[in-house]
């Protein structure tokens, strides 16, 4: 049975493969199962040619494979493939007309998950009437959906399956262009029922499509214009449109409920329930539309407005100065003081911006809300809380290894390394089964295609610590041989792939990343030789404090310990532990070096932690005094590392700083205005002495893990944020998930790092304020908020970054005033007397006006009024000659009062 299989599938016998499965019983075919399996994957594998590749079998081939997959397999072993079988019609008919699969019924209606399907609504229909498919709702509705003809060729199309469509579509409706003239000409000609398609098309609203079906569906609705008449018996389902999260939908409604409001039977009472929900909107459209129908409600004679009334205060919410004094003037016309409405009103007090305050005297207090200063708590990098929890134990090792796994490229690796270096000796024939789920997560996750370069670290130091682990204990861990076998044997099949980098044997091998990556390689083959050869003096380089830091005491110990046990430290091991040590408080440790080192480890210490002291000893590791040099005094040069020899690096890597601009580039209309930043090229020169940080800027492409070496140097970040702004943030329009991946993890990462910002750091928080993705703009926000709370933020230096970029309109001035009215304004007493100081420095950059600069200038009069304060004189000549612009006559002649 087996061997016929294979004399049809060698000789490409496609015409006998049905005949064959017919003469078997149903075991028999059950029995071919993992045959099937087993060609398939043999016919699958890929086969690279000089130009191009192609799997193993052939088109006849993989036809014979499907159609036996198909007849012998339950569902579960057949999947989800609705294209293969099913692209040869006629032949699918002959096999369901010779035996239809029981779960074929099911099958198909689970076709609606799939990405493409080789059939069709006419196929479904036509294998309904012969039985072999139950065809629900949703299956109807999601292929009609794709299919705009023929609709009158089966009677039940346009009775039944056109209304399953309406409630059950696919997503690609809204790019089937035929749709809407269709349904347009179908009403007309009445075939389809005008007013349950506009009720329909309401109902969409809620039932939770995405937004392009949603917006469809709206589309039409507007299309057919609705009368008066319609819309007012559509109420209910107009106001429940109100409750919809797609702001298209609600514009809709709210444009269609202002036509009817006029009418005696508008329902007021139903509006004015979700009115408070309208106004809380974070959609500045929805607010807007909904105060024209509040004020329309208003302007009608004998209607009951109790309820609007005290709904109206929500409007208080939007910090925009725009809607704050539409809702005022409806207040102010239209309502009448009352304690009730001084009530709804004193909820929303410590919103209401200054300008808009003295129209609604008489419904609040006139008194200005005193904010309280903040206490400041000075950062404190190295803490009890942020202490990191080391494995103490072979045992405690084993549970955290997957941890480390799942969080490539953050202190878990570091501290998975150190783990291993100290316990990999310690396991016994009963700790030692622990070990095998390690072992098998570490297969799995270096056998993907895409492995996170750290893993790629990791997962190797795991598999080969387990090669020798199962020459000390083969019984217990006799199912690795075959787990790592499995493993060999997928990585064999890339290995085709001239782009495929191997990533099993000796870790002195394998291919990591680039250059920036090489530091870390060497440090694990270093980890690895300390593994086996029972080596448990520490690493220097292991993080003491979340998220990167070392304790300095902590660095002094370890140092001790390579001083007491004569064994000498790695290269860059030493390096990476400087580059990471916390440097905010060291005068105190400076008597622990005194008591307790040295040599040159006493004398690179007591240079390093004191930021007056100049080099001194006899230097016999350069790396070591450079970097020490650098991490401690970046800007300064030292006489006495003169004859190092690193003086072709050029001064921008050692310094952190770079010359950067906005540039207006007028004849490149694709990106009209760019941030240029000037980084040098450099190509790693091998030396004797290498520095960790020539492997980072001899880098010339960019990979994802680059935010991960911030941890890497946290004390100089001003070359990886370099590296980040010219690769991602040169133009504020990019729009790649790459790039904006990329950033956002950098300023996660910076957020975490809890430390005041250097030059690049400036600039790279400035840029990422006025970037388009609202995730990486409220980060920027909540870096600003904290650092302005410990008092380590220098508004003057970010305010200069904004306003040069929007000098020349960089990006959209509505990105940055936005965030600041709904993240940064009216925190605290600091944070508004802060944001006046940042307010007034971007300002000071601008010459002639922007688009949206009133809006900036709203924003810093709002602040100065909370703060009591005046323009900056500074600004006096600005502001006069811009008033001379119609637009901002006005807001400038108030900041001149001021």
């Amino acid at each position: 049975m087996k061997e016929r299989l294979y004399e049809i599938l060698n000789e490409e016998k496609k015409h006998e493969i049905i005949p064959f499965l017919k003469q078997l019983s149903a075991d028999e075919r059950k029995s071919l199962v993992p045959t099937i399996k087993k060609l398939d994957r043999e016919i699958s594998k890929i086969v690279m040619t000089k130009n191009s590749y192609h799997t193993a079998g052939s088109a006849e081939q993989h036809s014979i494979i499907d159609i036996a997959s198909f007849v012998c397999m339950e569902q579960k072993h057949y999947g989800k493939n609705y294209w293969s079988l099913f692209r040869d019609k006629e032949q699918t008919s002959k096999i369901l007309e010779w035996g239809c699969p029981h779960w074929f019924s099911d099958f198909i209606n689970d076709s609606i998950d799939a990405e493409f399907t080789a059939f069709n609504y006419q196929d479904i229909l036509g294998w309904a009437e012969k039985g072999y498919v139950q065809p629900g709702p949703e299956l109807l509705g999601y292929h009609l959906s794709l299919q705009p003809s023929d609709l009158e060729k089966y009677p039940e199309t346009l009775e039944t399956h056109f209304w399953y469509l309406c409630e059950f579509p696919s997503k690609s409706l809204p790019f089937t262009r035929e749709w809407l003239p269709l349904v347009q000409k179908l009403i007309a000609e009445s075939k389809i029922e005008r007013k349950k398609f506009l009720k329909e098309c309401l109902l969409a609203a809620n039932r939770n499509f995405n937004k392009n079906v949603t917006g469809w569906f709206m589309d039409a609705f507007n299309i057919l214009k609705p009368s008066d008449e319609e819309l007012i018996s559509l109420q209910d389902e107009l106001m429940a449109g109100l409750a919809s999260v797609q702001s298209k939908a609600v514009n809709t409604v709210l444009a269609h409920l202002k036509k009817i409001v006029p009418d005696p039977e508008f329902k007021t009472s139903e509006f004015s329930h979700f009115l408070p929900n309208l106004l809380s909107s974070e959609v500045k459209t929805v607010v807007a539309a909904s105060l024209a129908v509040t004020e329309k409600i208003f302007q009608k004679k004998k209607t009951d407005t109790e309820n609007l009334r005290m709904a109206l205060s929500a409007a208080f919410v939007s910090k925009d100065e725009s809607i704050q004094t539409k809702a005022a003037k409806i207040i102010q016309r239209y309502i009448p003081v009352s304690e009730d409405m001084k009530e709804a009103l004193s909820h929303y007090a410590d919103n209401i911006l200054a300008n808009v305050r003295p129209g609604l005297a008489q419904y609040i207090e006139n008194q200005q809300v005193e904010l309280d200063a903040v206490k400041t708590e000075k950062l404190e990098l190295i803490s009890e809380e942020s202490k990191v929890q080391e494995p103490q134990s072979f045992e405690d090792l084993m549970f955290f290894l997957p941890q480390a796994i799942e969080n490539p490229g953050t202190h878990y690796y570091d501290l998975a390394l150190a783990g291993l270096v100290r316990f990999a000796d310690e396991a016994d024939s009963g700790s030692v089964k622990l070990f095998e789920p390690v072992f098998q997560k570490a297969c799995k996750t270096i056998a993907k295609w895409e492995v996170h370069h750290f893993n790629v670290l990791l997962c190797n130091l795991i598999i080969n610590y387990g090669l020798s682990l199962i020459e000390r204990f083969p019984l217990q861990l006799k199912t690795l041989e075959k787990i790592y076998k499995r493993t060999c044997e997928d990585e064999a099949t890339r290995e085709a792939y001239s782009t495929y980098h191997k990533k099993l044997g000796a870790i002195t091998d394998i291919h990591v990343g680039g250059l920036a990556m090489e530091p870390f390689k060497i440090i694990a083959v270093h980890v690895f030789n300390k593994i086996t050869s029972g080596d448990q003096t520490p690493l220097l380089s292991t993080v003491t404090h979340e998220p990167c830091w070392i304790d300095p005491y902590a660095l002094v110990e370890r140092f001790e310990t390579y001083q007491n046990t004569d064994v000498k430290p790695d290269d860059l091991d030493v390096q990476l532990a400087l580059q990471r040590c916390s440097l905010e408080r060291t005068s105190d440790v400076l008597q622990w070096v005194e008591d307790r080192l040295k040599g040159e480890y006493k004398e690179l210490l007591l240079f390093f932690f004191n930021r007056d002291a100049s080099p001194e000893g006899t230097f016999e590791h350069p790396s070591w005094w450079m970097t020490a040099g650098i991490t401690r005094s970046p800007g300064r040069v030292f006489e006495e590392f003169k004859d190092f020899g690193y003086h072709d690096i050029p001064k921008e890597f050692l310094t952190g700083i770079y010359d950067w601009k906005t540039i207006d580039s007028k004849k490149n209309s694709y990106y009209p205005v760019e941030l240029n930043i000037s980084v040098p090229k450099y190509h790693l020169k091998k030396r004797q002495h290498q520095l960790f940080l020539e492997y980072f800027i001899a880098e010339q492409k960019h990979f994802s893990e680059t935010p991960a070496f911030m941890w890497s140097f946290p004390n100089t970040l001003g070359n990886v944020f370099a590296k980040i702004i010219k690769d991602c943030l040169f133009y504020s329009g990019i729009a790649e998930v790459y790039e904006r991946t990329l950033v956002l993890n950098t300023a996660q990462a910076l957020h975490q790092m809890k430390k005041p910002l250097d030059a690049m750091g400036y600039l790279f928080l400035g840029t990422i304020f006025l970037d388009g993705d609202k995730v990486i703009r409220g980060t920027a926000a909540e870096i600003w908020l904290e650092h302005v709370s410990h008092k380590v933020m220098d508004n003057t230096r970010l305010g200069k970054v904004i306003g040069l970029h929007e000098k020349l309109e960089w990006a959209p001035v509505k990105r940055f005033t936005d965030l600041v009215q709904h993240q940064m304004l009216n925190v605290s007493k600091d944070h508004n007397l802060a944001l006046e100081e940042l307010f007034t420095y971007i300002l000071l950059q601008m010459e002639i006006p922007v688009t949206n600069l009133k809006k900036i200038l709203d924003i810093y009069h709002e602040v100065l009024a909370l703060n009591q304060s005046e323009s900056d004189k500074n600004l006096k000549e600005k502001l006069n000659s811009w008033k001379d612009n119609s637009s901002l006559k006005k807001i400038c002649n108030l900041l001149l009062k001021k």
